[in-house]
């Protein structure tokens, strides 16, 4: 369960505020990686890839993937700091170290890095971003695994395009689902109308 912020609701301008500085510097961290990648393995046919041919990495890719994982760890921080989340350090340190994992072990997994960065930052947004009371964790994980399958369809279907939109949608996909719920809570009657109802006489 997500810890709920002891203050009032922000705005949703505040809100897309922290999602848009979020996804601009995770998208730095995308493109800092994917490079990092492609400097690392990019030599290597499908043939090697596949029969595990171990190639060390040079001081620029290393340099390259601690950038990266510098800007995702900035990203989630702004969106913790900006939505004004409950405890940001412990959110800020979990959605690191769940994006972390994720983009560094999924690649050889799945044989390219776009959709384990994608992952890495959908499950970061889960964690990081500000949760009101009907926001629920369920919700955005669901979330967060639609957007990660669409961006996995998406390079097999039309590769490159895929390459480029695929971090734009990692975090906007939790604000979405967020909306979702928002609409749910607005459509169900509240507890009083539901106590009255309960009250009232069968017909």
């Amino acid at each position: 369960m997500i810890p709920l912020p002891a203050e009032g609701r922000i705005s949703t301008r505040r809100k897309w505020a922290a999602v848009g500085a979020g996804t601009l510097l995770v998208t730095g961290a995308y493109w800092a990686v994917l490079l990092a990648f492609r400097s690392w393995l990019g030599d290597l046919g499908d043939q090697e890839l596949e029969a595990g041919v171990e190639v060390a990495p040079s001081t620029g890719v290393v340099l390259g993937l601690v950038g990266g994982f510098a800007l995702m760890a900035a990203g989630f921080a702004a969106l913790a700091l900006i939505s004004r989340r409950d405890r940001p350090l412990w959110s800020i340190t979990l959605a690191a170290a769940l994006g972390g994992l994720m983009w560094l072990s999924l690649p050889f997994v799945l044989g390219e890095p776009v959709t384990p960065m994608v992952a890495g930052f959908s499950a970061g947004g889960v964690v990081a971003l500000r949760a009101e009371p009907e926001h629920t964790v369920g919700r955005r994980v669901l979330a967060a695994v639609l957007v990660t399958g669409y961006v996995f369809l998406l390079l097999r279907f039309t590769g490159f395009v895929g390459v480029l939109i695929g971090p734009l949608f990692a975090l906007p996909a939790i604000a979405w689902a967020d909306a979702l719920s928002e609409r749910r809570a607005l459509s169900l009657p509240s507890d009083r109308e539901a106590a009255r109802a309960r009250r009232r006489p069968g017909r």
